[in-house]
Parts: C-alpha cells; structure tokens; sequence
C-alpha cells in the first residue's frame, strides 16, 4: 500500500510542472567504495572488543551502521542473561533442555541448514523440541473445551494418551534407531539432535497432522 501510495503521489507531482523530474542514480553498497569498507572494518573491530578505541583514534563510533550493531547485541546480551537466570520462567516446562538446542530458529540457519534445508523437518523438529505438536496432550492443554480425541489409535493395543513422548518412545506405528526410553535418557544420549532428526526422517508422519489423534 505505501509503494501504491508513492507512485500517486509522484505522479501529481510529476504532472503538476513540466520540470519536475526524477533521477535514479545506483550506488552500489559494498563495491569498491572505501568509505563503506571502512565502515565495515570499525563495526567489526570494535565488536570483537567493546572497550576498544576504533582504529582512527576518535570517540566512541556513532555511525548508523555500529549503532545499530550495538543495540542489538545489547539486547541478545540482556535476553540471553534472563534466560540464564531462570531456565524454566523463559524455556517452559516442556522444553528439551540441552546445549544442541539452545537456538533453534525455524528461519535461521540453525538448524535449517543442519536438517538439510528441509522447511518442513525443521518445523516438526521445533514442534518436538518446544512440545508444541499436533498431540493429544497438546490438545488438552490448549483445546480442552472442543473435547476433541486425544488417545492414539495408531499402536497395536488399546488406546495410549497421545504424547510426545508416546510418539518419540512407546508407539510401535513408528519405527526408532535408538534404545531411549524416556526424554532423560534422549538428552544424555551423545547427540540428541541427530536422534530426533533420524527418528523424524525415518517416520515423515510423525508429529504431523495427519497423525493426529482420531475417534474410531
């Protein structure tokens, strides 16, 4: 709307004086132009030491693009020593606790690029990691007053609570590379990143919709 917006506005403009003209001029960002490389330089330099003098020995940088760089690793800093000072307040109780998934971010590079850049294996290993499936439990917890069905039917036996856990341990739709029994023992395990993602690749339905649980 605003690009809609501009183009009328120039257009008035435009049809109001014969003179009135615009110029379009490129400026490229990073090609060759030293003043942009230096920026670049000073931005980097005094990131890697915050106290540090900027190699031209004047004050403190102000310029846009330090500036900016400053606030946010002031805000990752502060964000990241409240999650330290109460793991549970910020995580939830649901959450895999464990260094490999610190930082998680469905559109980052972590841990799109380590699941083969795959949008949709990312997303069910987000939903595995944060428990914020398409399960029974989570249906209870979020969707209690539309009474839906939350047992799996799809095991040999009668119904099982729908869980994360029953999918990722006891449910015998699925099939499992590894021995865990519990999500304690997930976690000690070498690399619990990789666990999930075989289990999940193993079993594409898995933690997906069409899992869900259904009356029968």
């Amino acid at each position: 709307m605003a690009a809609v917006n501009t183009c009328r506005v120039l257009r008035e403009w435009f049809q109001r004086h014969a003179d009135n003209h615009l110029h379009l001029h490129y400026c490229p960002s990073h090609s060759g132009i030293e003043e942009n490389k230096a920026v670049d330089l000073d931005v980097k330099f005094t990131a890697r030491d915050r106290n540090a003098v900027p190699h031209f020995h004047e004050p403190y940088p102000t310029f846009y693009s330090f500036v900016k760089h400053t606030i946010t690793q002031d805000v990752l800093e502060e964000w990241r020593q409240m999650v330290e000072a109460n793991p549970s307040a910020y995580y939830g109780c649901y959450y895999l606790r464990h260094p490999a998934f610190r930082s998680t971010q469905h559109t980052g590079s972590y841990p799109l690029k380590r699941l083969g850049g795959r949008p949709s294996l990312v997303a069910r290993f987000i939903r595995c990691i944060t428990n914020h499936a398409p399960t029974g439990h989570y249906r209870d917890r979020f969707r209690a007053r539309y009474q839906e069905n939350t047992w799996c039917v799809l095991h040999d036996g009668p119904p099982r609570y729908h869980t994360r856990e029953h999918v990722l341990f006891h449910c015998d739709h699925y099939t499992r590379r590894y021995r865990h029994s519990s999500i304690e023992e997930l976690l000690q395990s070498l690399d619990p990143f990789y666990d999930i993602r075989l289990f999940l690749e193993d079993n594409p339905t898995a933690l997906c919709f069409e899992d869900l649980p259904e009356w029968v």
